[in-house]
């Protein structure tokens, strides 16, 4: 620290920034970010100290906290790979298809999707995920709820394409919307033959949600902190690196056919997200680490004042 030469004391500085979110912030405002306070700049840090704290940060191939003071600051992720100094994936900015508007943000509400025509694109693919290492059976993806009509929320699912064994899609449940009873939906694998998570004794609530697919025939759902377990129905899937399926925030990229019929492309949904991730289950597969997961992003929210 630097000395008052007069007073012979330390000359008071600035906060003192994790690395990554001074990253964060370098990137946001290259992408033309604006309004990132020193609030913010705190919040994001503390969520990043508690994440390195945890163990779990080389799980998230892409996360980002939706934050800043305009859209270009809240699509710009946090996270692009398992560590700042390994590869990174997808670009350094989410892609805006719509286009989302700047009333359709801000930073004590998140990021409004209308379930007509505006989602983010990350830039990733289901050969994103098998190059980061992830395979069917370790895979989670997260989304923070704060409002929601109807789903789905993130992801993407091939039904007749090259691989149509594969997909990536959580929906974290309807108010009025697509799934029966309304329960959260994990797809990670064969979507012809149903495949598919239904995780009945989780309700549609709002707040953060995280799925995973643990196992060929197993998986975990976290919602709002508590574990829901469920089991896989349908075939086995493998992931490849010439997968070509997009991987959506605020809906699923969907091929044109599931075999009864048309389906739209993209699938959209109708919700306030501030957050989403993906990646692998690498530290979240056990329950500290899942649980070590939602209390950042929980502490996170708080402090931004948009906590569910």
């Amino acid at each position: 620290m630097a000395m008052n030469q007069r007073l012979m004391r330390p000359v008071a500085s600035g906060p003192t920034y994790h690395p990554e979110a001074l990253a964060w912030r370098t990137a946001a405002l290259a992408n033309g970010g604006t309004g990132i306070t020193a609030s913010t700049m705190q919040a994001v840090s503390d969520f990043c100290a508690a994440i390195d704290a945890a163990g779990i940060r080389s799980a998230f191939l892409r996360l980002n906290l939706v934050c800043g003071g305009n859209l270009a600051a809240a699509r710009t992720p946090l996270y692009r790979g398992a560590s700042p100094g390994g590869t990174q994936y997808g670009p350094v900015i989410d892609v805006n298809v719509g286009p989302l508007a700047e009333e359709d943000y801000t930073q004590a509400t998140g990021l409004y999707f209308n379930g007509l025509s505006k989602y983010i694109d990350t830039g990733l693919t289901i050969g994103s995920l098998y190059s980061f290492g992830a395979g069917a059976s370790d895979t989670h993806a997260s989304v923070y709820l704060r409002t929601n009509d109807f789903g789905p929320h993130f992801g993407g699912q091939d039904y007749a394409g090259a691989y149509s064994n594969n997909a990536v899609a959580l929906d974290a449940g309807s108010s009025g919307g697509f799934i029966a009873d309304y329960a959260p939906v994990l797809r990670i694998g064969n979507v012809n033959y149903g495949e598919g998570e239904i995780f009945t004794a989780a309700a549609h609530a709002l707040g953060h949600h995280l799925a995973m697919r643990s196992s060929d025939s197993a998986g975990v759902y976290l919602q709002a902190g508590t574990d829901v377990t469920g089991t896989i129905t349908g075939y086995t899937a493998a992931f490849a690196s010439a997968d070509s399926t997009p991987l959506y925030f605020g809906a699923t990229w969907s091929s044109t056919d599931n075999g009864s019929g048309p389906e739209p492309n993209p699938f959209l949904g109708r919700a306030t997200l501030a957050a989403y991730s993906v990646g692998r289950i690498q530290g979240l597969s056990d329950s500290a680490g899942r649980v070590a997961f939602y209390n950042a992003t929980q502490a996170f929210q708080t402090a931004l004042g948009r906590a569910i």
